[in-house]
């Protein structure tokens, strides 16, 4: 059975009662870090007020730092990298940090139940999946294993389509284009395909992101010729190949990788690699608090008294 860590960015607390932890008490270790019970409840704590949180809620939240914590110390260990989250290292991926990120951080710095420290957490895990996404990508086995045996999710093709609901609405749009109409005009007059403007789909990506057949024909198609009716489940295609273009060795592959690598491969690459990361960290949970469950990668709640 396939494990999929519970990496959960954006923590949510269930309700709010006084929290009765000392803070000398250390709430879990991972892999040798302790980790105490005021530095989890601070992620629940603005600034002024009390350190509020009910059970589940301090297990969530203690659920998200060990997470932090081993995703951390791995990055560290396997790539040599140092002080990933120290205050400058987080400053400087949020200065620059992608506008999907940029959202996350937003979301939970706009959520009410959680901190500025909550905040810092979430970005120094979106920090080091950065950072491992890019290890990945340069790593040189990683590029050897793909060039060796998915050479066809290298392809980078640029097209544009005209969809319409038949065949012979389709042949009639041949016809038309054939007979020198512009295809973006003609594709503005009669696509069902409204998010795609003058037909042009998006810039460049690999084949394997459309449904089959329309994949293929952009992956073969002679460029700059029309090609169809290519019917799919949307309706009845006429497309067009603007550019494809490829890597023509391993070492231009390796030159640029992040160019040519799909996004979807490099995310399941790192899937992976936190999939392993988790399995392998050495953690425990104070037993009050309940017991580090690794089939969910979460705190299972301690047994009810008797």
């Amino acid at each position: 059975m396939k494990r999929t860590p519970r990496l959960t960015l954006l923590v949510a607390l269930l309700g709010l009662v006084l929290a009765a932890c000392g803070g000398a008490n250390i709430a879990a270790t991972v892999n040798g870090v302790e980790l105490a019970d005021n530095d989890v409840l601070a992620l629940a704590v603005r600034s002024g007020e009390e350190a509020v949180t009910d059970a589940e809620g301090f297990r969530n939240l203690l659920t998200n730092a060990i997470l932090t914590e081993a995703m951390v110390t791995a990055a560290e260990n396997e790539f040599g990298v140092e002080n990933i989250d120290s205050k400058e290292s987080v400053d400087a991926f949020v200065s620059g940090a992608s506008v999907d990120d940029l959202g996350i951080l937003q979301s939970v710095t706009a959520n009410p139940g959680l901190s500025e420290d909550a905040v810092r957490l979430v970005a120094q895990q979106l920090l080091v999946r950065s950072m491992v996404k890019n290890e990945i990508a340069n790593d040189r086995e990683f590029l050897e294993g793909v060039w060796q045996d998915n050479q066809d999710l290298l392809i980078q093709a640029c097209a544009k389509h005209i969809l319409v609901g038949s065949e012979e609405e389709s042949l009639i749009v041949r016809q038309r284009l054939e007979a020198g109409e512009d295809f973006a005009a003609l594709a503005d007059e009669l696509s069902l395909d409204v998010q795609s403007p003058g037909g042009a789909l998006p810039c460049p990506v690999n084949p394997s992101a459309y449904i089959e057949p329309f994949s293929s024909v952009v992956a073969t198609a002679p460029v700059g010729e029309l090609v169809g009716p290519v019917e799919t489940q949307f309706g009845w295609h006429i497309i067009t190949v603007d550019s494809r273009e490829f890597p023509g060795s391993l070492e231009e592959l390796a030159a640029d990788p992040l160019s040519w690598l799909p996004a979807e491969l490099i995310d399941s690459a790192w899937t992976v690699w936190l999939n392993e990361t988790i399995a392998d960290a050495d953690i425990s949970v104070r037993s009050q608090i309940g017991t580090w469950y690794s089939p969910v990668d979460g705190i299972l709640p301690p047994p009810p008294s008797p």
